[in-house]
């Protein structure tokens, strides 16, 4: 499996390349979420692309849907809630593209699935949006990699329970929890990736390899 990063920013800061993967699978490649308009500038990726996971509607995790539909307009989508003109799977399947897919629901005020992909040889997590909660840590627990929102600053654990995002502590919490070998943070919004990392470094268990996502960024799991 190997996941490929176009868009690593939230809503903010205006004009950002939003949340965006590309990953390539045994079965076949696909996106997770369409926040990056880099991605549809890739003439071969969108001419490839039909296959899409999104994490929740959005508008920072569904930007450029509808360029997507324009192009391919048979592209087999699955979110956790219907997607208008788009011919919606009714239930989460067990393979995708050549890989296991669980999903379960984080604490977002929209609904949200955080997604597993297994094969072989490695477990990915990608949580989308949403802050720490014990089913969620129970969810990730045994992924080799987590890839998780990092959206806010340091504020109170109820404040970011309630906006549905995490701080850097509560990406740590979740972490320290789940005990993966690679974390990485995404969808940074209030603070740049290095003061994030900064501040979850404080919290995090040494044995977790913490790395920050960017535009272009390759991971081979």
């Amino acid at each position: 499996m190997k996941i490929t990063f176009y868009g690593t920013r939230g809503i903010l800061p205006s004009g950002a390349q939003m949340s965006c993967a590309w990953v390539d699978a045994p079965g076949g490649s696909f996106a997770i979420d369409l926040g990056s308009s880099d991605l549809m500038e890739d003439p071969a990726r969108v001419a490839a692309l039909d296959h899409v996971l999104l994490t929740h509607l959005h508008p920072d995790h569904i930007d450029q849907l509808p360029r997507l539909l324009a192009a391919q307009p048979d592209v087999t989508v699955l979110a956790p809630e219907p997607v208008e003109g788009v011919c919606q799977l009714d239930s989460v399947p067990a393979s995708w593209r050549g890989l296991r897919l669980e999903a379960a629901l984080t604490n977002h005020p929209k609904k949200n699935f955080a997604y597993k992909l297994s094969d072989e040889s490695a477990t990915v997590v990608w949580t989308g949006d949403g802050s720490y909660s014990p089913e969620l840590a129970a969810f990730c627990r045994g992924a080799d990699v987590i890839i998780c929102e990092a959206t806010l600053k340091e504020v109170p654990a109820e404040e970011a329970v309630a906006i549905g995002h995490m701080t850097p502590a509560l990406f740590a919490k979740l972490m320290n929890e789940a005990a993966p070998a690679k974390a990485v943070a995404t969808h940074f919004s209030e603070l740049d990736p290095p003061e994030y990392l900064s501040e979850v470094r404080k919290y995090l268990h040494p044995g977790i390899e913490l790395i920050a996502a960017h535009e272009g960024l390759t991971l081979e799991v």
